[in-house]
């Protein structure tokens, strides 16, 4: 953990004095890249992302992440890094759940800029998070996990209840019945979000249901009236 915050504040610091950053003699132009401790979370030309149908995509080799005991198995971490000719954007870590990958040898990452919010784990994600299953809970049903079902590469939950223009509750989404591993445990601005850090929603009209909707690929939480 020392050696993750060592380099990622050295990271920042760099990051602030050059323009298309010169670190360690590397000239780094902009793009869309990936670090983790296989790259001392300093990126390189070898972690750039690459545009496909309109999402940036890298291929990476599950050698190449270091997995640590976590709440449930084994987790490893990364960041999506963008950087643009005026503006750069450092994503919040998102963990991987080794068990949750069988026999898979490497992730796919995924990654919009356009999406990416400086700081949260937002308009990134991964082939890692598709696979399995994903649970609801919050206010609604007394934060009691619920099944989320899988249509067109999103997982839904449907509340088939009546709601008034205003109506708000607080909301979480998770991999099990019993919230583990606790590191992928989502509020749709971070992951590893632990008690008191919840999506919240707040109706923007009246009707009959209201509709929880996540992205893997993208790291999307967001519900809205049907």
């Amino acid at each position: 953990m020392k050696k993750f915050l060592f380099f990622t504040l050295l990271f920042f610091i760099l990051l602030s004095f050059f323009g298309c950053m010169k670190l360690f003699n590397l000239s780094l132009e902009p793009g869309i890249y990936v670090v983790g401790e296989w790259n001392n979370w300093i990126p390189t030309e070898n972690d750039r992302m690459y545009l496909n149908n309109g999402i940036y995509e890298i291929e990476l080799p599950v050698a190449s992440i270091t997995f640590s005991p976590g709440s449930n198995g084994n987790i490893g971490w990364y960041k999506v890094v963008y950087v643009g000719t005026n503006e750069t954007k450092i994503q919040s870590s998102i963990p991987v759940w080794q068990e949750n990958l069988g026999v898979a040898t490497s992730i796919t990452i995924y990654a919009s800029p356009d999406l990416m919010r400086d700081g949260f784990a937002f308009g990134a994600g991964d082939s890692e998070k598709e696979t399995g299953d994903w649970y609801c809970a919050g206010e609604f049903n007394n934060w009691q996990l619920a099944p989320m079902n899988k249509i067109d590469g999103k997982f839904v939950y449907t509340l088939e209840i009546s709601v008034n223009q205003g109506d708000s509750f607080y909301y979480k989404i998770a991999r099990n019945l019993d919230w583990k591993p606790y590191e992928e445990q989502f509020d749709g601005k971070n992951y590893n979000a632990g008690y008191g850090q919840d999506a919240y929603f707040v109706a923007d009209k009246s009707g009959t249901s209201i509709v929880i909707e996540y992205d893997p690929k993208l790291s999307i939480l967001k519900a809205y009236v049907k």
